[in-house]
């Protein structure tokens, strides 16, 4: 796939977890101060440690059966200033955003105004390449298998079109004259462009703005106040600021686009918290249509969620839904257990994959402590 702003993680096998033990801890404004839960401990260490060499910054937050055990900071906001990353800090979520279109996809199914067999014709009745619009379903848009290639938004070479663009709209514009790159549904490959489609045929069906239905829809009903748009040339003090680096230096990285379907949205690790939650107890989809959507379909994905156990002989217990963000100065990663009852939630403004390690820890401890065991 091409280099992208918002992408894939470079590594799906970092994204494993497993069992923790019933941790306690005491809190303060950035975290667990202390923990008699021995794996929670060694997380906090191993986060710190990679904090110090400058190989971590972030939010880590996991929590089991609806209760938070472990929320905690680290690092700087802005690696050219002094300030810390809070609990509030905001983080570009990269990929972890395509997340809310799904759910925004299955609510028109919920509503009958979408099918999974619905083709992007049906809706988008002027899509200019027909052979993409009368053979593209919307099963094949959330599981990566249409044969959309990626939209000409991000890297820089594709800084003029972000100039123009002002809608969703004008971004399915760019890319609407493409067939697809193989017969929808017989491959898979991970688009950008697939998910602002799907954007654009929630604004269609729904009658609102995409923006303005994420908030709505999604974003209210989950309580999820500090989740939203962004500009990321602005620099809001709650906002943390992510860089890549070019010939040895640091270089601010701003690529977001307002409104972008396939992610980029900004939010808190407590408030991604709350969406899983809403997503578990049926507040934002019916159960029924969530526990499809986060069945394995075709390799690592489900409608639209992450949806894997990673291969044969992998125990039932390692099985998880989320999704995962990378770009340079960003890299995030939701994912839940549901065999285990843990969502661990890693929002980062370091470059992928500093984040992993730190997602992946407690379940290689688990192994880790098991096998000596």
């Amino acid at each position: 796939m091409r280099s992208a702003t918002i992408r894939l993680a470079s590594s799906l096998a970092v994204f494993f977890l497993a069992g923790l033990s019933t941790p306690t801890f005491a809190q303060s404004d950035n975290g667990p101060t202390n923990s008699k839960d021995p794996a929670l401990a060694r997380l906090d260490s191993f986060a710190s440690a990679l904090t110090k060499e400058d190989k971590f910054s972030g939010v880590v937050l996991v929590a089991r059966d609806g209760h938070i055990l472990f929320e905690k900071a680290y690092g700087k906001r802005d690696a050219k200033g002094n300030d810390p990353i809070t609990l509030d800090t905001r983080f570009n979520l990269a990929s972890a955003g395509k997340m809310f279109t799904s759910v925004a996809v299955l609510q028109q199914i919920a509503a009958g105004k979408l099918s999974l067999d619905t083709h992007v014709g049906d809706v988008l009745k002027d899509y200019p390449n027909r052979s993409f619009a009368d053979t593209v379903t919307v099963r094949e848009l959330l599981t990566h298998t249409s044969g959309a290639d990626d939209v000409p938004l991000l890297g820089n070479e594709n800084a003029a079109n972000r100039a123009h663009v002002y809608s969703v709209a004008d971004m399915v514009a760019l890319a609407s004259k493409q067939p697809p790159d193989f017969p929808p549904g017989t491959n898979q490959h991970y688009s950008n462009f697939g998910f602002v489609v799907l954007g654009r045929m929630v604004e269609v069906v729904s009658g609102e703005d995409y923006q303005t239905y994420l908030r709505r829809h999604i974003f209210e009903p989950a309580g999820m106040t500090r989740t939203g748009f962004i500009d990321c040339a602005t620099k809001d003090s709650d906002l943390a600021v992510g860089y890549t680096v070019d010939d040895g230096k640091l270089v601010f990285n701003c690529e977001t686009l307002r409104g972008f379907p396939a992610g980029g949205e900004a939010s808190t690790a407590g408030d991604m918290y709350r969406f899983v939650q809403a997503l578990q107890s049926g507040k934002l989809i019916p159960p029924a249509l969530f526990a499809q959507a986060t069945k394995t379909y075709r390799m690592f994905m489900g409608l639209g969620f992450f949806a894997t156990d990673y291969g044969p002989n992998i125990p039932e217990r390692d099985f998880r839904w989320g999704h995962g963000g990378s770009a340079g100065g960003v890299c995030t990663d939701i994912r839940t257990y549901p065999h285990t009852g843990e969502t661990i939630i890693t929002l980062s403004n370091q470059n992928p994959p500093n984040c992993f390690p730190v997602a992946s820890f407690l379940h290689l401890d688990y192994a880790k402590t098991h096998q000596e065991n």
